[in-house]
Protein backbone atom coordinates (compact mmCIF):
# COMPACT_ATOMS: atom_id res chain seq x y z
CA UNK A 1 0.00 0.00 0.00
CA UNK A 2 3.25 2.60 0.79
CA UNK A 3 4.02 2.35 -3.32
CA UNK A 4 -0.16 2.92 -3.98
CA UNK A 5 -0.28 5.88 -1.84
CA UNK A 6 2.25 7.76 -3.67
CA UNK A 7 0.33 7.62 -6.61
CA UNK A 8 -1.58 11.02 -7.70
CA UNK A 9 -5.32 10.36 -8.20
CA UNK A 10 -5.41 13.50 -10.38
CA UNK A 11 -2.19 12.64 -12.74
CA UNK A 12 -3.51 9.44 -13.62
CA UNK A 13 -6.73 10.21 -14.66
CA UNK A 14 -5.62 13.21 -16.95
CA UNK A 15 -2.47 10.41 -18.42
CA UNK A 16 -6.00 8.54 -19.12
CA UNK A 17 -8.34 11.32 -20.49
CA UNK A 18 -5.36 11.91 -22.66
CA UNK A 19 -5.25 8.53 -23.70
CA UNK A 20 -8.61 8.55 -24.22
CA UNK A 21 -8.19 11.94 -26.79
CA UNK A 22 -5.34 9.99 -28.13
CA UNK A 23 -7.62 7.16 -29.50
CA UNK A 24 -9.98 9.73 -30.86
CA UNK A 25 -7.29 11.10 -32.96
CA UNK A 26 -6.37 7.65 -34.59
CA UNK A 27 -10.04 7.09 -34.69
CA UNK A 28 -10.51 10.39 -36.82
CA UNK A 29 -7.79 10.18 -38.66
CA UNK A 30 -8.04 6.46 -39.58
CA UNK A 31 -11.73 5.87 -39.99
CA UNK A 32 -13.07 9.64 -41.00
CA UNK A 33 -9.95 10.59 -43.37
CA UNK A 34 -9.82 13.97 -41.18
CA UNK A 35 -7.61 16.44 -43.13
CA UNK A 36 -4.41 16.61 -41.34
CA UNK A 37 -4.86 20.82 -40.67
CA UNK A 38 -8.19 19.88 -39.29
CA UNK A 39 -7.14 17.24 -37.42
CA UNK A 40 -4.39 20.00 -35.40
CA UNK A 41 -6.63 21.87 -34.93
CA UNK A 42 -8.70 19.86 -33.73
CA UNK A 43 -5.92 18.52 -31.30
CA UNK A 44 -5.08 22.03 -30.30
CA UNK A 45 -9.07 22.26 -28.96
CA UNK A 46 -9.01 19.05 -27.29
CA UNK A 47 -5.88 19.81 -24.99
CA UNK A 48 -7.00 23.57 -23.94
CA UNK A 49 -10.30 21.38 -23.21
CA UNK A 50 -8.20 18.90 -20.97
CA UNK A 51 -6.75 21.83 -19.50
CA UNK A 52 -9.78 23.58 -18.49
CA UNK A 53 -11.63 20.01 -17.32
CA UNK A 54 -8.90 19.42 -14.73
CA UNK A 55 -8.51 23.48 -13.76
CA UNK A 56 -4.98 23.26 -15.35
CA UNK A 57 -3.59 20.12 -12.94
CA UNK A 58 -1.95 18.72 -16.14
CA UNK A 59 1.42 19.36 -15.26
CA UNK A 60 2.51 14.94 -15.49
CA UNK A 61 1.74 15.69 -19.28
CA UNK A 62 5.11 17.89 -19.57
CA UNK A 63 6.67 14.91 -19.65
CA UNK A 64 4.97 13.67 -23.19
CA UNK A 65 5.58 17.13 -24.84
CA UNK A 66 9.16 17.27 -24.14
CA UNK A 67 9.29 13.75 -25.48
CA UNK A 68 7.98 15.46 -28.73
CA UNK A 69 9.90 18.57 -28.64
CA UNK A 70 13.42 16.85 -28.39
CA UNK A 71 12.69 14.64 -30.85
CA UNK A 72 11.84 16.86 -33.63
CA UNK A 73 14.54 19.68 -32.54
CA UNK A 74 16.65 17.03 -32.91
CA UNK A 75 16.38 16.80 -36.63
CA UNK A 76 16.53 20.37 -36.76
CA UNK A 77 20.32 20.97 -37.53
CA UNK A 78 20.59 17.65 -39.93
CA UNK A 79 17.78 18.71 -41.79
CA UNK A 80 19.22 22.16 -42.51
CA UNK A 81 23.00 20.70 -42.69
CA UNK A 82 22.07 18.30 -45.58
CA UNK A 83 19.06 20.15 -47.13
CA UNK A 84 20.99 22.90 -48.25
CA UNK A 85 23.96 20.55 -49.58
CA UNK A 86 21.67 18.89 -51.56
CA UNK A 87 19.69 21.78 -52.70
CA UNK A 88 22.68 23.93 -53.59
CA UNK A 89 24.84 20.95 -55.31
CA UNK A 90 21.65 20.12 -57.53
CA UNK A 91 20.84 23.71 -58.81
CA UNK A 92 24.60 24.39 -59.42
CA UNK A 93 24.38 27.77 -59.80
CA UNK A 94 25.97 30.43 -57.69
CA UNK A 95 23.85 33.29 -59.02
CA UNK A 96 20.74 31.26 -58.50
CA UNK A 97 21.84 30.75 -54.90
CA UNK A 98 22.27 34.52 -53.93
CA UNK A 99 19.27 35.42 -55.92
CA UNK A 100 17.35 32.92 -53.08
CA UNK A 101 19.47 34.07 -50.29
CA UNK A 102 19.42 37.88 -50.93
CA UNK A 103 15.38 37.84 -51.54
CA UNK A 104 15.07 35.47 -48.29
CA UNK A 105 16.90 37.84 -45.93
CA UNK A 106 15.09 41.13 -47.39
CA UNK A 107 11.26 39.66 -47.49
CA UNK A 108 12.14 37.85 -44.10
CA UNK A 109 13.50 41.81 -42.89
CA UNK A 110 10.52 43.30 -44.57
CA UNK A 111 7.73 41.09 -42.51
CA UNK A 112 9.84 42.54 -39.09
CA UNK A 113 9.33 46.05 -40.27
CA UNK A 114 5.88 46.05 -41.52
CA UNK A 115 4.79 44.57 -38.16
CA UNK A 116 7.15 47.40 -35.98
CA UNK A 117 5.22 49.80 -38.25
CA UNK A 118 1.94 48.49 -37.46
CA UNK A 119 2.75 48.17 -34.13
CA UNK A 120 3.72 51.37 -33.20
CA UNK A 121 0.88 53.00 -35.99
CA UNK A 122 -1.37 51.10 -33.40
CA UNK A 123 -0.01 51.46 -29.92
CA UNK A 124 1.29 55.20 -29.47
CA UNK A 125 -2.25 56.79 -30.85
CA UNK A 126 -3.62 54.01 -28.18
CA UNK A 127 -1.64 55.56 -25.38
CA UNK A 128 -1.03 52.12 -24.29
CA UNK A 129 0.33 51.91 -20.43
CA UNK A 130 -1.00 55.45 -19.62
CA UNK A 131 -1.68 55.15 -15.78
CA UNK A 132 -0.06 51.78 -15.32
CA UNK A 133 2.56 51.54 -12.55
CA UNK A 134 5.16 49.26 -13.21
CA UNK A 135 7.25 48.00 -10.15
CA UNK A 136 10.87 47.55 -10.63
CA UNK A 137 12.80 44.70 -10.01
CA UNK A 138 16.34 45.18 -10.23
CA UNK A 139 17.59 41.27 -9.20
CA UNK A 140 15.43 39.83 -12.14
CA UNK A 141 16.48 43.01 -14.49
CA UNK A 142 19.45 41.87 -14.10
CA UNK A 143 19.02 38.26 -15.18
CA UNK A 144 17.37 39.69 -18.26
CA UNK A 145 20.80 41.74 -18.81
CA UNK A 146 22.24 38.86 -18.61
CA UNK A 147 20.53 37.14 -21.59
CA UNK A 148 21.63 39.93 -24.27
CA UNK A 149 24.77 40.17 -26.25
CA UNK A 150 26.47 43.28 -27.82
CA UNK A 151 26.45 43.99 -31.59
CA UNK A 152 29.75 42.62 -32.38
CA UNK A 153 29.38 39.47 -30.09
CA UNK A 154 25.63 39.02 -32.43
CA UNK A 155 27.74 39.28 -35.49
CA UNK A 156 30.46 37.36 -34.42
CA UNK A 157 27.59 33.89 -33.16
CA UNK A 158 26.47 34.47 -37.32
CA UNK A 159 29.38 32.67 -38.07
CA UNK A 160 30.94 28.82 -37.73
CA UNK A 161 33.07 28.10 -34.70
CA UNK A 162 32.78 24.32 -34.20
CA UNK A 163 30.19 22.40 -36.52
CA UNK A 164 29.84 19.86 -34.32
CA UNK A 165 28.82 22.17 -31.43
CA UNK A 166 26.68 24.33 -33.54
CA UNK A 167 24.87 21.60 -34.98
CA UNK A 168 23.93 20.36 -31.64
CA UNK A 169 23.11 23.46 -29.83
CA UNK A 170 20.94 24.22 -33.20
CA UNK A 171 22.72 27.26 -33.88
CA UNK A 172 21.10 27.99 -37.27
CA UNK A 173 22.82 30.62 -39.28
CA UNK A 174 26.23 28.92 -38.64
CA UNK A 175 24.67 25.87 -40.13
CA UNK A 176 23.52 27.67 -42.87
CA UNK A 177 27.02 29.36 -43.96
CA UNK A 178 28.74 26.08 -43.20
CA UNK A 179 26.24 24.02 -45.14
CA UNK A 180 26.48 26.78 -47.92
CA UNK A 181 30.12 27.11 -48.20
CA UNK A 182 30.87 23.05 -48.56
CA UNK A 183 27.81 22.87 -51.39
CA UNK A 184 29.60 25.99 -53.30
CA UNK A 185 33.07 23.50 -52.98
CA UNK A 186 31.54 20.91 -53.74
CA UNK A 187 30.10 22.73 -57.16
CA UNK A 188 33.73 23.81 -58.10
CA UNK A 189 35.33 20.92 -57.64
CA UNK A 190 32.71 19.13 -59.17
CA UNK A 191 34.09 21.53 -62.16
CA UNK A 192 36.96 19.50 -62.71
CA UNK A 193 36.68 16.21 -61.11
CA UNK A 194 33.94 13.67 -60.83
CA UNK A 195 31.67 14.26 -57.41
CA UNK A 196 28.92 12.47 -57.73
CA UNK A 197 29.67 10.16 -54.47
CA UNK A 198 29.61 13.32 -52.79
CA UNK A 199 26.46 14.26 -54.00
CA UNK A 200 24.56 11.11 -53.61
CA UNK A 201 25.81 10.48 -50.27
CA UNK A 202 24.04 14.11 -49.09
CA UNK A 203 21.11 13.44 -51.62
CA UNK A 204 20.41 10.04 -49.67
CA UNK A 205 20.75 11.26 -46.37
CA UNK A 206 18.12 13.86 -47.11
CA UNK A 207 15.58 11.16 -48.03
CA UNK A 208 16.96 8.83 -45.06
CA UNK A 209 16.42 12.56 -42.81
CA UNK A 210 13.06 13.39 -44.33
CA UNK A 211 12.00 9.97 -43.90
CA UNK A 212 12.87 10.19 -40.30
CA UNK A 213 11.24 13.63 -40.08
CA UNK A 214 7.95 12.14 -41.72
CA UNK A 215 7.91 9.87 -38.91
CA UNK A 216 7.76 12.58 -36.31
CA UNK A 217 5.42 14.87 -38.01
CA UNK A 218 2.71 11.90 -38.05
CA UNK A 219 2.93 12.58 -34.03
CA UNK A 220 1.71 16.02 -34.05
CA UNK A 221 -2.16 15.91 -33.77
CA UNK A 222 -1.07 13.74 -30.42
CA UNK A 223 1.68 16.41 -29.28
CA UNK A 224 -0.69 19.23 -30.05
CA UNK A 225 -3.27 17.73 -27.26
CA UNK A 226 -0.52 17.58 -24.95
CA UNK A 227 1.06 20.91 -25.48
CA UNK A 228 -2.19 22.62 -25.71
CA UNK A 229 -3.15 21.25 -22.31
CA UNK A 230 -0.06 22.87 -20.76
CA UNK A 231 0.53 25.82 -22.30
CA UNK A 232 -3.44 26.51 -20.84
CA UNK A 233 -2.63 25.68 -17.99
CA UNK A 234 0.53 27.94 -17.71
CA UNK A 235 -1.69 30.62 -19.02
CA UNK A 236 -4.40 30.13 -16.34
CA UNK A 237 -2.43 30.51 -13.66
CA UNK A 238 -1.50 33.60 -14.13
CA UNK A 239 -4.38 35.23 -14.89
CA UNK A 240 -4.73 37.23 -11.03
CA UNK A 241 -1.63 39.05 -12.79
CA UNK A 242 -2.43 39.73 -15.75
CA UNK A 243 -5.66 41.76 -14.78
CA UNK A 244 -3.60 44.95 -14.67
CA UNK A 245 -1.83 43.92 -18.08
CA UNK A 246 -4.84 43.11 -19.81
CA UNK A 247 -4.67 45.93 -22.54
CA UNK A 248 -1.34 44.95 -23.56
CA UNK A 249 -2.41 41.01 -23.37
CA UNK A 250 -4.96 41.86 -25.71
CA UNK A 251 -3.29 44.08 -28.36
CA UNK A 252 -0.46 41.70 -28.38
CA UNK A 253 -2.60 38.80 -29.31
CA UNK A 254 -4.97 41.13 -31.70
CA UNK A 255 -1.38 42.80 -33.61
CA UNK A 256 0.10 39.13 -33.86
CA UNK A 257 -3.33 37.97 -35.32
CA UNK A 258 -3.58 40.36 -37.69
CA UNK A 259 0.34 40.00 -39.11
CA UNK A 260 0.07 36.34 -39.30
CA UNK A 261 -3.16 35.80 -41.59
CA UNK A 262 -3.94 40.04 -42.71
CA UNK A 263 -0.46 41.11 -43.66
CA UNK A 264 1.02 37.46 -44.82
CA UNK A 265 -2.23 37.44 -46.63
CA UNK A 266 -1.99 40.32 -48.54
CA UNK A 267 2.04 39.51 -49.18
CA UNK A 268 0.50 36.30 -50.65
CA UNK A 269 -1.80 37.37 -52.81
CA UNK A 270 -0.38 40.21 -54.16
CA UNK A 271 3.30 39.50 -54.44
CA UNK A 272 3.17 35.82 -54.34
CA UNK A 273 -0.18 35.11 -55.95
CA UNK A 274 -1.02 32.21 -53.72
CA UNK A 275 -4.80 32.42 -52.84
CA UNK A 276 -3.98 33.39 -48.82
CA UNK A 277 -6.80 30.58 -47.54
CA UNK A 278 -5.37 27.85 -50.12
CA UNK A 279 -1.85 28.74 -48.59
CA UNK A 280 -3.41 29.25 -44.64
CA UNK A 281 -5.44 25.87 -44.93
CA UNK A 282 -1.97 24.16 -46.18
CA UNK A 283 0.49 25.60 -43.33
CA UNK A 284 -2.41 25.64 -40.73
CA UNK A 285 -0.64 22.32 -38.97
CA UNK A 286 2.92 24.44 -38.77
CA UNK A 287 0.71 27.17 -37.55
CA UNK A 288 -0.65 26.06 -35.03
CA UNK A 289 2.03 23.67 -33.75
CA UNK A 290 4.29 26.79 -33.10
CA UNK A 291 1.49 28.37 -30.92
CA UNK A 292 1.12 25.46 -28.78
CA UNK A 293 5.77 24.71 -28.83
CA UNK A 294 5.82 28.81 -28.92
CA UNK A 295 8.82 27.29 -30.91
CA UNK A 296 10.03 27.93 -34.24
CA UNK A 297 12.67 25.97 -34.59
CA UNK A 298 10.89 22.89 -33.17
CA UNK A 299 8.59 23.77 -35.96
CA UNK A 300 10.56 24.02 -38.51
CA UNK A 301 10.04 20.62 -40.17
CA UNK A 302 6.55 20.96 -40.31
CA UNK A 303 7.34 24.10 -42.05
CA UNK A 304 9.09 22.82 -45.18
CA UNK A 305 6.44 19.45 -45.42
CA UNK A 306 3.86 21.71 -45.62
CA UNK A 307 5.28 24.17 -47.88
CA UNK A 308 5.78 21.46 -50.44
CA UNK A 309 1.49 20.78 -50.46
CA UNK A 310 1.08 24.25 -51.99
CA UNK A 311 4.28 24.12 -54.61
CA UNK A 312 6.93 25.47 -53.37
CA UNK A 313 10.43 24.54 -54.12
CA UNK A 314 11.95 22.33 -52.24
CA UNK A 315 15.47 24.41 -52.67
CA UNK A 316 13.46 27.66 -51.37
CA UNK A 317 11.59 25.98 -48.63
CA UNK A 318 14.83 24.24 -47.45
CA UNK A 319 16.82 27.58 -47.26
CA UNK A 320 14.21 30.55 -46.73
CA UNK A 321 12.25 28.86 -43.92
CA UNK A 322 15.28 27.86 -41.79
CA UNK A 323 16.40 31.72 -42.17
CA UNK A 324 13.27 32.48 -40.68
CA UNK A 325 13.78 31.12 -37.64
CA UNK A 326 16.39 33.18 -36.77
CA UNK A 327 16.19 36.65 -39.03
CA UNK A 328 12.80 38.78 -39.14
CA UNK A 329 10.31 36.94 -36.77
CA UNK A 330 7.79 39.70 -36.65
CA UNK A 331 6.14 38.59 -33.58
CA UNK A 332 8.82 38.09 -31.19
CA UNK A 333 11.15 40.49 -32.50
CA UNK A 334 8.51 42.92 -34.04
CA UNK A 335 4.98 43.31 -32.59
CA UNK A 336 6.38 42.37 -28.66
CA UNK A 337 9.52 44.87 -28.23
CA UNK A 338 7.75 47.92 -29.90
CA UNK A 339 4.26 47.20 -27.64
CA UNK A 340 6.65 46.81 -24.66
CA UNK A 341 8.68 49.80 -25.09
CA UNK A 342 5.89 52.23 -25.84
CA UNK A 343 3.82 50.37 -23.18
CA UNK A 344 7.04 51.59 -20.81
CA UNK A 345 7.48 54.70 -22.31
CA UNK A 346 3.92 55.76 -21.59
CA UNK A 347 3.84 54.20 -18.36
CA UNK A 348 6.70 56.23 -17.25
CA UNK A 349 5.35 59.39 -18.70
CA UNK A 350 8.68 59.76 -21.05
CA UNK A 351 8.23 62.49 -24.02
CA UNK A 352 9.30 60.38 -27.06
CA UNK A 353 9.45 62.21 -30.51
CA UNK A 354 8.81 60.99 -33.46
CA UNK A 355 12.47 60.84 -34.25
CA UNK A 356 12.93 59.19 -31.28
CA UNK A 357 10.17 56.26 -31.88
CA UNK A 358 12.14 56.59 -35.59
CA UNK A 359 15.28 55.56 -33.87
CA UNK A 360 13.28 52.69 -31.77
CA UNK A 361 11.90 51.33 -35.22
CA UNK A 362 15.55 50.65 -36.64
CA UNK A 363 17.30 49.19 -33.38
CA UNK A 364 14.14 46.69 -33.04
CA UNK A 365 14.85 45.90 -37.00
CA UNK A 366 18.28 45.39 -35.97
CA UNK A 367 17.65 43.63 -33.16
CA UNK A 368 15.56 40.81 -35.29
CA UNK A 369 18.76 39.71 -36.82
CA UNK A 370 19.89 37.00 -35.12
CA UNK A 371 16.92 36.50 -32.84
CA UNK A 372 16.30 32.67 -31.44
CA UNK A 373 13.40 30.60 -32.19
CA UNK A 374 12.66 29.23 -29.54
CA UNK A 375 10.62 29.38 -26.26
CA UNK A 376 11.09 33.16 -24.45
CA UNK A 377 12.58 34.90 -27.60
CA UNK A 378 10.18 37.62 -27.10
CA UNK A 379 11.44 38.82 -23.45
CA UNK A 380 15.11 38.79 -24.74
CA UNK A 381 14.82 40.63 -27.71
CA UNK A 382 12.69 43.03 -25.73
CA UNK A 383 15.40 43.59 -23.04
CA UNK A 384 17.99 43.88 -26.10
CA UNK A 385 15.99 47.01 -27.70
CA UNK A 386 15.66 48.25 -23.81
CA UNK A 387 18.78 48.43 -23.46
CA UNK A 388 19.71 50.19 -26.77
CA UNK A 389 17.37 53.04 -26.45
CA UNK A 390 18.14 53.67 -22.82
CA UNK A 391 14.80 52.15 -21.16
CA UNK A 392 14.81 50.97 -17.57
CA UNK A 393 15.37 46.81 -18.15
CA UNK A 394 13.60 46.18 -14.73
CA UNK A 395 10.19 47.36 -16.00
CA UNK A 396 10.11 44.57 -18.33
CA UNK A 397 9.46 42.54 -15.55
CA UNK A 398 5.93 42.66 -14.57
CA UNK A 399 5.59 41.99 -18.57
CA UNK A 400 7.35 38.76 -18.19
CA UNK A 401 3.62 36.50 -17.79
CA UNK A 402 2.65 38.64 -21.11
CA UNK A 403 5.58 37.79 -22.89
CA UNK A 404 5.16 34.43 -22.28
CA UNK A 405 1.42 33.98 -23.52
CA UNK A 406 1.69 36.92 -26.13
CA UNK A 407 4.36 34.49 -26.76
CA UNK A 408 1.55 32.00 -29.00
CA UNK A 409 0.66 34.24 -31.33
CA UNK A 410 3.93 35.60 -31.68
CA UNK A 411 5.72 32.22 -32.58
CA UNK A 412 2.67 31.43 -34.76
CA UNK A 413 3.23 35.25 -36.74
CA UNK A 414 7.20 34.27 -37.15
CA UNK A 415 5.97 30.88 -38.77
CA UNK A 416 3.29 32.36 -41.12
CA UNK A 417 6.03 34.98 -42.03
CA UNK A 418 8.62 32.40 -42.63
CA UNK A 419 6.61 30.18 -44.78
CA UNK A 420 5.03 33.32 -46.48
CA UNK A 421 8.54 35.05 -47.52
CA UNK A 422 9.04 31.27 -48.95
CA UNK A 423 5.99 31.09 -51.07
CA UNK A 424 7.25 34.83 -52.72
CA UNK A 425 10.97 33.79 -53.05
CA UNK A 426 9.94 30.49 -54.68
CA UNK A 427 7.57 32.71 -57.00
CA UNK A 428 9.87 35.44 -57.78
CA UNK A 429 12.80 32.54 -58.43
CA UNK A 430 10.82 30.55 -60.60
CA UNK A 431 10.58 27.27 -58.20
CA UNK A 432 7.15 27.33 -57.60
CA UNK A 433 4.79 24.40 -58.92
CA UNK A 434 1.57 26.11 -59.91
CA UNK A 435 -0.03 22.64 -60.87
CA UNK A 436 0.32 21.90 -57.45
CA UNK A 437 -1.18 25.06 -56.32
CA UNK A 438 -4.06 24.52 -58.43
CA UNK A 439 -4.48 20.49 -56.74
CA UNK A 440 -4.52 22.53 -53.32
CA UNK A 441 -6.51 25.29 -54.59
CA UNK A 442 -9.73 22.94 -55.66
CA UNK A 443 -8.72 21.06 -52.62
CA UNK A 444 -8.02 17.72 -54.49
CA UNK A 445 -6.07 15.66 -52.13
CA UNK A 446 -7.48 12.95 -54.63
CA UNK A 447 -8.14 13.58 -58.37
CA UNK A 448 -10.80 11.53 -59.00
CA UNK A 449 -10.90 11.35 -62.77
CA UNK A 450 -6.92 11.09 -63.70
CA UNK A 451 -6.01 9.25 -66.21
CA UNK A 452 -2.75 7.73 -66.98
CA UNK A 453 -1.22 6.30 -70.23
CA UNK A 454 -0.43 2.49 -69.64
CA UNK A 455 3.13 1.37 -71.75
CA UNK A 456 0.76 -0.44 -73.87
CA UNK A 457 -0.72 2.51 -75.39
CA UNK A 458 -4.03 2.78 -73.59
CA UNK A 459 -5.60 4.22 -70.84
CA UNK A 460 -5.56 3.59 -67.50
CA UNK A 461 -8.19 5.19 -65.37
CA UNK A 462 -6.69 5.95 -61.80
CA UNK A 463 -7.47 8.40 -59.27
CA UNK A 464 -4.45 10.51 -58.31
CA UNK A 465 -2.73 12.47 -55.63
CA UNK A 466 -1.10 15.39 -56.73
CA UNK A 467 2.19 14.83 -54.89
CA UNK A 468 4.93 17.02 -57.55
CA UNK A 469 8.56 17.78 -57.18
CA UNK A 470 11.32 18.74 -58.99
CA UNK A 471 13.61 16.19 -60.33
CA UNK A 472 16.62 15.12 -58.41
CA UNK A 473 16.18 18.80 -56.16
CA UNK A 474 13.78 17.23 -53.80
CA UNK A 475 14.88 13.55 -53.08
CA UNK A 476 12.60 12.12 -56.11
CA UNK A 477 14.76 10.41 -59.04
CA UNK A 478 14.76 10.84 -62.59
CA UNK A 479 15.32 7.23 -62.62
CA UNK A 480 12.88 5.41 -60.70
CA UNK A 481 12.15 1.50 -59.97
CA UNK A 482 9.64 0.89 -62.43
CA UNK A 483 7.60 -2.28 -61.63
CA UNK A 484 5.50 -4.07 -63.34
CA UNK A 485 2.46 -3.09 -64.58
CA UNK A 486 -1.13 -4.84 -63.66
CA UNK A 487 -1.26 -6.04 -67.41
CA UNK A 488 -0.85 -9.56 -65.75
CA UNK A 489 2.01 -11.80 -65.16
CA UNK A 490 4.73 -11.67 -67.74
CA UNK A 491 4.53 -7.71 -68.01
CA UNK A 492 8.09 -6.53 -68.84
CA UNK A 493 10.04 -4.27 -66.22
CA UNK A 494 10.73 -1.15 -68.24
CA UNK A 495 12.15 2.27 -67.24
CA UNK A 496 9.93 5.28 -66.17
CA UNK A 497 8.73 7.59 -69.35
CA UNK A 498 5.99 10.45 -68.63
CA UNK A 499 2.64 8.96 -68.49
CA UNK A 500 3.83 4.93 -67.80
CA UNK A 501 1.96 3.17 -65.09
CA UNK A 502 4.71 1.92 -62.12
CA UNK A 503 2.18 -0.55 -60.14
CA UNK A 504 -1.35 -1.69 -59.73
CA UNK A 505 -2.84 1.64 -58.68
CA UNK A 506 0.02 3.42 -58.64
CA UNK A 507 1.49 5.29 -61.75
CA UNK A 508 4.29 7.88 -61.85
CA UNK A 509 4.31 10.71 -64.82
CA UNK A 510 6.11 13.40 -65.76
CA UNK A 511 4.66 17.11 -65.90
CA UNK A 512 6.62 20.29 -67.06
CA UNK A 513 9.77 18.63 -65.27
CA UNK A 514 7.83 17.48 -62.29
CA UNK A 515 7.60 14.05 -61.10
CA UNK A 516 3.77 13.16 -60.01
CA UNK A 517 3.11 10.27 -57.72
CA UNK A 518 -0.27 9.09 -58.41
CA UNK A 519 -1.92 6.75 -56.12
CA UNK A 520 -5.47 4.82 -55.65
CA UNK A 521 -8.51 5.62 -53.34
CA UNK A 522 -6.31 3.53 -50.05
CA UNK A 523 -3.57 5.42 -50.61
CA UNK A 524 -2.55 7.88 -46.92
CA UNK A 525 -4.43 11.13 -47.14
CA UNK A 526 -1.87 13.18 -45.12
CA UNK A 527 -0.03 15.60 -47.03
CA UNK A 528 3.28 14.68 -48.48
CA UNK A 529 6.28 17.31 -48.62
CA UNK A 530 7.82 18.06 -51.32
CA UNK A 531 11.49 16.41 -50.98
CA UNK A 532 10.03 14.46 -47.92
CA UNK A 533 7.78 11.99 -50.45
CA UNK A 534 10.38 9.12 -49.37
CA UNK A 535 11.44 8.39 -52.92
CA UNK A 536 14.90 7.42 -53.10
CA UNK A 537 17.06 10.52 -55.23
CA UNK A 538 19.07 7.62 -56.44
CA UNK A 539 16.09 4.32 -57.26
CA UNK A 540 17.76 2.25 -59.96
CA UNK A 541 15.71 1.68 -62.83
CA UNK A 542 14.68 -1.92 -62.91
CA UNK A 543 15.69 -3.77 -66.40
CA UNK A 544 13.97 -5.89 -68.15
CA UNK A 545 13.49 -9.57 -66.65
Amino acid sequence: MGALSNIDPTAVAVWASAVVLFALIAVLRAVFKLNFSLLTVLALGLGIALSLVFDGQVDSLNLLGNIYINLITALVAPLIFVSIISSITYVGSLKKLRSIGLRSVGWLLLTNLIAIVMTLGVAIPLHIGSGVKLVDDESTAGFLTSQTAPLDQVILNFFPKNIVGDLSGNRVVPIIITATVLAIAIVSVGRQKDVSVVKRFFEQTKDVIYKAVGYVVELTPYAVVVLGATSTAATTSKADALLALLSILVLGFVLNIIQAFVVNGLLLKFVAHVPPLTFFKAVLPAQTTAFATQSSVATLPLSIRQLGTVGVGADVANFTTPIGTTIGMPGCAGVWPMLSAVFTINALGLGYSPASYVALAVIGLLSSIGTAGVPGTAIVTATTVFTAVGLPVQLLVPLVPVSNIVGMPSTMANVSAAVTCAAIVSRQTGEFDESVLDSSRAGRHRHRAGVVVSPAGGAVAAPVVPVAAPLGAVGVAASVVASPVAAGVGAAHKPVQPGFAVTPGLSLTLHQSMLRVQADDDADEAPVPVGACGISAHAATAKAA
